[in-house]
């Protein structure tokens, strides 16, 4: 017993270096993992470094508040996230040393599995699969933040590993390119040349264990073909998520798109829903991504503070009311920061607050739910001050606008701060919160998404808009929109992949995917530099912030193998 503490201890040394710390002596690694449970706790290990930065505040802000859709409004760190370079990288930091270590981690095990006598080559596969759906999540996000970063699949040793510290940027193209083979080599069915060495499941089927499975590969997989433009193979490899969560073409016959994945499942909330391919999870499981977090405290209004040198005085005079409205489902002890607010541009042009779309009000329709249910979340002022009588009818599930300048809505409702500030709403929110600590599951990546990446890819791959609009409407439908047709645009595929970009602002909306989804699109500058109205944006944001810098740190312990060439002259 002694010996394997020792034993998880090194282990635990190993995986929490970055590329420029000393590796441990790796003398039992070959010797440690003899059954299930042990192999189980080393792939533990390669799930926490993405918990790390996806769970940081920083992170969502950088991948949703740097865009066209949300803007910061405080004058502080988060303003921007654009005043970065390679002396102050910012959560590029965070990112990149999660992001190795992670990486590491997966080569560790998937080094230890294949060499293992304990275990059969038919039981070592799900586990190396297993292994290797993370290795490329990590190289997905490494990719996606810095454009071309050093490569490498093997573990790291003493022999190794000043060579492997010392490696250059390696085209993000040709990473993406060896995931995705993998990816299918592991992934997809003996028919169509591969392993299928995960069982198709949805995530829902087990959401006690935040397990990798086979969607999450694909869908890491087939975000890599949109950025290398193999729209083929993007089909081929959504498509087999559509085996798993369902062929919802046929919808009208065969499924009900709405009724399987119905739309108040899209809140953040601390469950995993039938439509979620990736969340992490606010509980602590056996292992996997789990955590506390504390974005819905940057989605809120501020709270009214009480002010007291009696602790319990201020206890017993916490308050309920946020920027002047009396809000009983957020709790009188939430602490928020107030930084987070859609931009006029997403509440005026993209989801207009008085359009049909039932994403501006079937995430607050949960006021019969017990525990966290959402209540009515339009709180609104009537004339000069709130009528605690007063709740309209009238509300929105993405935002909710404080103190509108009349009682009805108005088209002059379009100003991001002052007396008529919209706020993100429901989908965001965490009902009950205590302090800065919400208790909603991060949702990563969505059955949605695939969809409208499914229109995307076949719009692309041969202007192929029927089946695209087949797709495009399947989301739109469940959100109450009318079908669009390749007549509807005017049979122009730049309008039609325009509608598909707004569909994706619609319904995907703070996942994280919003910068990656601008740049690989090649308009994320234009777009947030015309739209974004952080106090700062403007005056901090270059053409190079489309990526991240490499920290400053990691390119001199390379040895100047890794540059920032696109940071020239940005100290």
């Amino acid at each position: 017993m002694k010996r394997a503490i020792y034993i998880l201890c090194g282990m635990c040394i190993l995986w929490g270096c970055s590329l420029k710390e000393e590796v441990v002596s790796n003398s039992t690694r070959h010797t440690y993992y003899r059954n299930d449970i042990q192999v189980r706790t080393g792939l533990s290990g390669c799930y926490t470094p993405a918990r790390n930065f996806i769970c940081n505040s920083g992170f969502w802000q950088m991948t949703e508040c740097t865009t066209d859709l949300i803007s910061m409004s405080v004058s502080n760190q988060y303003n921007a996230n654009c005043d970065v370079s390679p002396s102050r990288p910012g959560i590029a930091s965070t990112v990149w040393s999660n992001g190795y270590t992670g990486v590491m981690r997966c080569n560790e095990i998937i080094d230890v599995i294949t060499e293992s006598e304990y275990f059969t080559e038919e039981q070592k596969l799900p586990w190396i699969a297993e292994a290797k759906i993370l290795r490329a999540l990590y190289y997905y996000y490494l990719t996606s933040t810095f454009g071309d970063v050093p490569f490498y699949t093997e573990a790291v040793t003493e022999q190794n590993r000043s060579k492997i510290a010392s490696l250059p940027r390696m085209s993000a193209s040709e990473t993406r390119d060896y995931i995705i083979d993998e990816m299918m080599e592991y992934l997809l069915p003996p028919s169509m040349g591969g392993k299928q060495a995960l069982p198709y499941q949805p995530t829902y089927e087990n959401p006690s264990k935040a397990y990798a499975g086979a969607a999450v590969g694909l869908m890491v997989a087939g975000k890599m073909c949109l950025w290398n433009e193999r729209y083929d193979d993007a089909i081929k490899i959504f498509g087999q998520i559509e085996a798993i969560y369902g062929d919802y073409r046929t919808a009208k016959t065969k499924y009900d798109f709405a009724k399987d994945y119905p739309l108040t499942d899209v809140r953040w909330r601390s469950r995993n829903v039938k439509e979620s391919i990736l969340e992490v999870g606010n509980r602590v499981e056996e292992y996997g991504l789990a955590i506390k977090g504390t974005i819905a405290s940057y989605c809120m209004p501020a709270r009214t503070t009480v002010t007291s040198d009696d602790e319990e005085e201020s206890a017993s005079q916490a308050s309920d009311i946020y920027n002047g409205i009396k809000i009983p489902e957020l709790g009188a002890y939430a602490r928020t920061y107030t930084a987070a607010i859609p931009t006029s541009y997403y509440y005026t042009r993209v989801l207009p607050y008085f359009s049909d779309d039932l994403r501006n009000g079937e995430y607050s329709n949960g006021r019969t739910e017990p525990a966290g249910g959402c209540g009515n979340l339009a709180w609104r002022w009537k004339g000069t001050g709130y009528v605690k009588s007063q709740v309209l009818t009238e509300r929105s599930g993405v935002y909710w606008f404080n103190k509108p300048s009349s009682n009805q809505p108005n088209e002059s409702v379009d100003k991001p701060y002052g007396n008529n500030q919209p706020w993100l709403g429901d989908k965001f929110w965490c009902f009950g919160m205590y302090n800065n600590q919400d208790g909603n599951n991060y949702k990563i990546f969505r059955y949605a998404g695939v969809l409208l990446n499914l229109a995307e890819a076949h719009l692309m791959v041969n202007g192929d808009m029927k089946t695209a609009c087949d797709y495009l409407n399947i989301v739109r439908a469940r959100a109450g929109l009318s079908e669009l047709t390749p007549a509807t645009v005017n049979n122009s595929p730049e309008a039609l992949m325009e509608e598909i970009r707004m569909e994706c602002a619609r319904e995907l909306l703070g996942e994280f995917q919003r910068k990656y989804d601008l740049v690989r699109w090649g308009i994320w500058y234009e777009r947030t530099y015309m739209y974004n109205e952080g106090k700062y944006i403007k005056g901090y944001m270059l053409p190079c912030h489309e990526y991240w810098p490499i920290p400053a740190e990691q390119v001199t312990y390379s040895g100047n193998a890794l540059d920032n060439n696109a940071y020239k002259g940005i100290l």
